[in-house]
């Protein structure tokens, strides 16, 4: 940016038209600006440019509505403005109240408020306010209420007296005594005033491990002055009671505060603890509650613990001096009123939204996410229609984001028919989508000559402009790439890949050696590509996803407040879909937004009136346009075996039947042999 920002926005991305229109009422009166998308550069981090953001300003403006209130991203970059002692100035655009984190970092904030259109009505006294600032000498200034400071002010307090003590000796020999009344009195107390509540606290960490020990002391000590129980192992024997203590005690806290450093996350035990916490939460409502705290480790999360908390906010400590904020901030997380509500009315269908808590982790994401760690030069996803596939890529994105790789993303439903009529057609399409995402310059068609081999050309533009211009390893990701297969030119694109994969092994240090390619499809690709020297669909990586297992199911059925409360009800429902994961996601959907009992569920199901009606008639119609593939499934129902590979491996990508050949094959689920078998007789 030409010019450090005076004001920072933060806003919910479903505010994003107001956040816009606020961002250029400023920058109208001269006061420059930071707003998400536009500010971030192509390829970079999300999370990096947001941080830089706010440091930068002087300012942080929130739009404030009810979305704001549930964006974990907004409640990210108002604790950054806290940290850093930003002025805040909410304007808030709905009636409604900050809740939840908000409520309490807000506490005693002038609210401005634009609730009534038109926006620009409103704007003066926001203009006015921080065109004050702006002439304000730059001071740093802190928006915390008093209530807040008092709170950061008693853990200082706290947290000097013990800081010295915080060695593996001090460790120890910390006493497990009630603290004395005076410490208590001065413990935070939640916003209205009540005393706090006792809760039982888990303390998990890697023993032996600096400045881990630091951190468990005062923790442990400042948990225990404001009131509430805390288990640490260190006085368990090792051993099998050990063991079961440990579980037994994690499971009965209220809460676990796991530490996280360098050394920690490489601890198979911690892990395990954490996934004992994980799995508790999921069978008793959300008990215990997981607050992480990363001790000065900002890196990415490996598993186990990614998939545990990687969506978690979590509390940062880097030294010392940030004890006493640590402390308050921990105890000021326990005493929170509630838990984040469950996204109730997330409906089923496409891409599972990253933030949902109904995302069921399989092994196949664990081992998706290894290999964009490690830099693999092709990851090839196959699965059938609706297995989860997009879904599963762009959480392996995210992390890879989150790793400080650069991200560009295809997905092949955008492109049109001009862009596939021909291969030159083709790469000039798929090179402007990545130069629009990684913000550069050079478009294919700056430097495509007529007298190359388009190959040639493509080859030359993504090793000159995008890998010599991208930082660090480029993961270029392609999805639905089905679509190209049937192209009569689909072998040679394909045959251009497998090269860059082989230059590695010729080449170890060229400028291959940074690219990843990930490629997400369905379709049997062998069926298209003729020469399999040249197909990069038998080198790489390979990942094929499956349908839900019953305990999976059981496992979601846990995360949506068991609406299935039988172990009999909950294997008819799996014998009916499978675990077809849309189909299940969608059974559960409808059991607890539109209060279907399962036997009603299980009734309707294959009806065309019923919830899986629209699912059902399309596979009717897509089989209706073949008449040669409708009349090989006409006969499948009425116990024929399918007659050749390719009808089955048309049937198998399309997600209606599974097995591993023509001669085992069966249908995906009961759900659709009864459809079809009522509907083709």
């Amino acid at each position: 940016m030409p010019h450090e920002p005076v004001a920072f926005i933060s806003h919910s991305s479903l505010d994003g038209d107001t956040a816009n229109a606020v961002c250029q009422a400023l920058e109208q009166r001269k006061i420059r600006c930071w707003i998400a998308p536009r500010d971030i550069p192509g390829g970079a981090s999300w999370d990096d440019a947001i941080i830089k953001g706010i440091d930068a300003s002087r300012v942080v403006v929130l739009i404030f509505s009810s979305h704001a209130n549930q964006s974990m991203h907004v409640k990210r970059e108002l604790h950054r403005a806290f940290e850093k002692q930003k002025v805040v100035i909410p304007l808030r655009i709905e009636d409604v109240e900050p809740g939840g984190a908000l409520e309490f970092i807000l506490i005693g904030v002038q609210l401005l408020d634009a609730l009534e259109p038109p926006l620009e009505n409103h704007l003066g006294p926001l203009i006015d306010r921080v065109s004050a600032i702006v002439n304000a000498p730059a001071e740093p200034r802190s928006f915390a209420s008093p209530s807040l400071e008092t709170r950061a002010s008693t853990a200082r307090g706290f947290a000097s007296s013990i800081s010295v003590h915080a060695s593996a000796h001090a460790v120890a020999l910390a006493p497990a005594v009630e603290a004395p009344a005076v410490a208590r009195q001065g413990a935070p107390s939640p916003a209205g005033g009540e005393d706090t509540k006792t809760l039982r606290v888990a303390l998990l960490y890697k023993r032996s491990a600096q400045p881990d020990d630091h951190v468990l002391t005062v923790l442990e000590s400042g948990l225990r002055s404001a009131g509430h129980e805390v288990f640490v192992d260190r006085h368990l024997r090792i051993g099998v009671e050990w063991a079961r203590e440990i579980e037994r005690q994690v499971r009965e806290s209220d809460a676990v505060i796991p530490l996280l450093s360098a050394a920690s996350v490489q601890s198979e035990m911690l892990g395990m603890e954490i996934q004992i916490a994980s799995d508790a939460a999921l069978q008793q409502f959300g008990k215990p509650r997981i607050l992480p705290v990363r001790v000065d480790y900002e890196e990415g999360l490996p598993e186990p613990f990614f998939s545990i908390l990687g969506n978690l906010q979590y509390h940062l400590w880097r030294d010392p001096k940030h004890d006493a904020e640590l402390l308050a901030h921990l105890l000021d997380s326990l005493i929170a009123k509630e838990q984040p509500k469950l996204i109730r009315d997330e409906t089923p269908g496409g891409a599972v939204p990253l933030e949902s808590p109904y995302y069921i982790v399989q092994p196949s994401d664990l081992e998706f996410h290894a290999a964009l760690d490690r830099q693999d030069s092709i990851v090839l996803v196959k699965g059938a229609r609706q297995m989860g596939k997009t879904s599963l890529l762009a959480r392996g994105l995210q992390q890879a984001r989150k790793a400080g790789k650069t991200i560009a993303l295809v997905d092949f439903q955008k492109l049109n028919q001009v862009n596939l009529a021909d291969i030159e057609s083709l790469y000039k399409g798929l090179g402007g989508m990545i130069a629009d995402q990684l913000d550069l310059d050079v478009f294919p068609e700056d430097v495509w000559r007529p007298g190359r081999a388009p190959s040639v050309n493509f080859e030359r533009y993504i090793r000159r402009e995008v890998l010599d211009k991208a930082e660090g390893h480029l993961i270029l990701a392609m999805d639905e790439v089905d679509r190209l297969f049937p192209c009569p030119y689909a072998s040679e694109v394909f045959g251009l890949f497998r090269s860059w994969h082989n230059e590695r092994a010729v080449d170890p240090d060229g400028p291959w050696k940074r690219l990843t390619i990930a490629i997400v499809y369905a379709t049997e690709a062998h069926l298209f590509i003729t020469d399999q020297n040249q197909s990069p669909f038998n080198v790489g990586t390979r990942l094929e996803l499956h349908d839900f297992g019953i305990e999976q199911v059981d496992k979601l059925n846990h995360l949506y407040k068991d609406p299935i409360q039988t172990a009999e009800d909950l294997k008819r429902f799996y014998d009916l879909l499978s675990g077809q994961p849309y189909l299940t996601r969608r059974g559960f959907y409808e059991l607890t937004n539109q209060g279907k009992s399962v036997d009603r569920l299980l009734e309707v199901a294959d009806t065309d009136e019923g919830p899986y009606g629209d699912h059902l008639r399309r596979i009717l119609v897509l089989l209706a346009r073949d008449e040669r593939l409708l009349q090989v499934v006409r006969s499948f129902v009425h116990g024929q075996p399918i007659p050749d590979p390719t009808s089955f491996y048309r049937l198998r990508s399309g997600g209606l039947i599974v097995g591993s050949s023509a001669q085992d094959a069966q249908f995906r689920c009961a759900i659709y042999r009864s459809y079809l078998a009522r509907h083709l007789a």
